[in-house]
């Protein structure tokens, strides 16, 4: 898993603690959408931890949809989302 918030034990999008869940940031169903190999989505650049909360409530969203929704949870996840891949950057829509 990406060492985005491992360290710290808390959600990437809301901060809370426990109980956590790994996030694919770019759900897996949707490479074809964003023109990549599935393999670039099944990696750990694009795995977060995520509260059960967010992650149920993410669901399949792209980031750009959940973010949208969620605005101050842009601000942290960028704040935090250090070793997401130049092309999980780009379909985020940070890089």
């Amino acid at each position: 898993m990406a060492k985005t918030n491992r360290k710290k034990g808390e959600c990437i999008y809301c901060g809370r603690t426990g109980p956590l869940s790994i996030d694919h940031v770019v759900p897996l169903s949707r490479w074809k959408e964003f023109g990549v190999r599935r393999r670039v989505l099944d990696n750990d650049s694009n795995r977060v931890l995520a509260c059960l909360k967010c992650n149920g409530r993410k669901g399949m969203m792209s980031p750009r949809e959940w973010f949208e929704l969620h605005p101050d949870y842009k601000k942290r996840f960028m704040a935090q989302a250090r070793y997401l891949s130049d092309e999980i950057r780009r379909i985020v829509g940070i890089g």
